[in-house]
């Protein structure tokens, strides 16, 4: 399945106040990603990286990644990098649990949980990314 993101030109990234939620402002509109959460578990974005050579960056790939497990699998950290042409976008996303559940990045058209309590259901308050 390819990524909506995939030959758009991002211009801008914002994160949601609350780390649940990122915007990617690209020459064909707005697109929102959500972290998303099993049972019991909560995901949110740790680390966003822009690329080396700025923004505006045409969008060449995306791949999802998993990192590691600490903590007995309490804590899971992943990854999603978004290769293009000035360089890499790397999201690293986390998921806290008690080590049975797990998250993901919830991309438009994808289905979205949101958790059993709504953990997971951003505010969408958006700022700007501080690149780490």
């Amino acid at each position: 399945m390819s990524n909506i993101l995939i030959g758009k030109t991002i211009s801008d990234v914002k994160i949601a106040d609350d780390k649940e939620a990122l915007l990617f402002v690209t020459n064909e509109g707005d697109v929102i990603v959500k972290t998303d959460a099993d049972c019991c578990s909560h995901t949110w974005i740790e680390n966003v990286q822009l690329p080396a050579l700025g923004l505006p960056a045409n969008v060449l790939s995306v791949d999802d990644s998993y990192f590691e497990s600490k903590e007995d699998g309490e804590l899971k950290i992943y990854g999603c990098t978004i290769k293009t042409d000035k360089g890499e976008i790397v999201i690293e996303y986390r998921n806290e649990s008690n080590g049975y559940y797990g998250g993901n990045l919830s991309w438009p058209d994808d289905s979205f949980y949101g958790g059993v309590y709504g953990q997971n259901v951003s505010t969408m308050n958006w700022q700007n990314v501080v690149d780490t």
